[in-house]
Formats: structure tokens, C-alpha cells, sequence
């Protein structure tokens, strides 16, 4: 088998590959990013989870319920 360095593995998938063809794509993404120049840690952290929104009801929110005369 020739040198993995040289190996093209943009045809296969993730799950497809063997430890030592994903330890490549890693490298490879790591080279990529120090290249680029961005933070390593924002790039590779897991997307934060959106915020939760909560539907604005004029009901219930910002009056009070009872009435005032």
C-alpha cells in the first residue's frame, strides 16, 4: 500500500475509514487550520446549543390579570 500522506480519501466516508485513515484526516484538518490561522479550539468545539425561545403572549406577559377600575 502506498504512503497514506498520498492516499485520496475524499471519496469515502468517516464511518468507512480505519483508525489510521482517520488519524490522516486529522492531521490534515489540523495542517489545514494552523495554515488558515484561526483558533484550533473554536474550530474543532462542538457548535453551542441554541438558546430555548419562548413565545411572547401579551396574556400573560407585562400585565397584570386583574383589572383595575
Amino acid at each position: 500500500m502506498s504512503d497514506i500522506r498520498q492516499k485520496d480519501l475524499s471519496n469515502k466516508s468517516v464511518q468507512d475509514m480505519d483508525s489510521e485513515e482517520r488519524k490522516e484526516i486529522r492531521r490534515r484538518f489540523e495542517e489545514f487550520a494552523n495554515q488558515v490561522g484561526q483558533n484550533n479550539d473554536s474550530i474543532l468545539a462542538a457548535p453551542e446549543k441554541p438558546k430555548k425561545v419562548t413565545k411572547w403572549d401579551p396574556k400573560t406577559m407585562g400585565r397584570s390579570t386583574a383589572k383595575k377600575d
